[in-house]
């Protein structure tokens, strides 16, 4: 077996691409991928693991490799699949790369598409005290990992669940004497889960509406107010949705 271990090796000249006058990468700037179709006009096998990938017609310009794990036998045409990634913050649009197999020049058209992308640290927190209208505030880390601007968004409310809620109503369910039944025991269960349910708390983004262009960070400063009906005998938990990540909080209660 031949092996093309680099994008000048000799070899690469006795390989063809087949009937393509363009070939065409499309996806986001981490994943695109495309179709080539080649031939291998050596009388051995060959393995490919590098083909250059240009931004010029001519020598020169900025190369990317695509690295490749393509085996041919002698004579053998075959449709291959190539992964290519660019940087991540690479603007969506239509860029032209050049791609040279056997001799030939082939245009690459690299169709990028628009890709909303973020990283959130940390993503879980711990506070304290659970008294009613106690104001609380996470401070996160909030990177652009796409490549379009990305809008902080506004978080309206968030639900803040006794962490001992259904553990204490299944408790006095199954405690209850007038509970003979299951359907008496489930009114009792959400009975008690309804009297110590607390309200939704209120929450405020404080750089809501502000845009963050892609590579870049910033501090995310969120507050939010404990609801009037908590007690502050009792720990609560909880998640916000912020945007696709889930950030988890527990609060323990001021007598711990």
């Amino acid at each position: 077996m031949l092996f093309i271990k680099e994008s000048n090796d000799a070899l690469l000249n006795h390989v063809f691409i087949e009937g393509e006058e363009e070939i065409i990468f499309n996806g986001t700037p981490n994943s695109l991928t495309g179709f080539i179709k080649i031939s291998n006009q050596l009388n051995d096998t060959v393995k490919i693991r590098s083909i250059a990938l240009t931004e010029k017609n001519k020598s020169g310009g900025t190369k990317n490799e695509l690295n490749v794990s393509w085996k041919l036998f002698s004579g053998e045409k075959k449709q291959q699949l190539v992964n290519l990634s660019l940087d991540p913050n690479t603007a969506p649009g239509e860029y032209l790369r050049y791609i040279e197999i056997g001799g030939e020049r082939k245009k690459v058209k690299l169709i990028v598409q628009p890709n909303i992308e973020i990283e959130v640290n940390p993503t879980h927190f711990t506070l304290q005290n659970t008294s009613p209208d106690t104001k609380q505030s996470v401070v996160f880390t909030l990177s652009n990992t796409g490549n379009i601007d990305f809008q902080i968004p506004e978080i309206k409310h968030i639900a803040a669940l006794d962490m001992d809620l259904l553990c204490r109503a299944f408790g006095f369910a199954f405690r209850e004497r007038k509970a003979e039944d299951l359907m008496q025991t489930l009114n009792v269960i959400t009975g008690n889960i309804k009297q110590n349910l607390t309200d939704w708390a209120s929450v405020k983004v404080k750089e809501a509406g502000s845009i963050l262009s892609p590579g870049k960070s910033t501090l995310v400063h969120l507050e939010f107010i404990i609801p009037k009906n908590s007690d502050q005998k009792n720990d609560y938990s909880g998640n916000i949705r912020f945007w696709d990540k889930d950030l988890s909080f527990v609060i323990k209660s001021h007598n711990i």
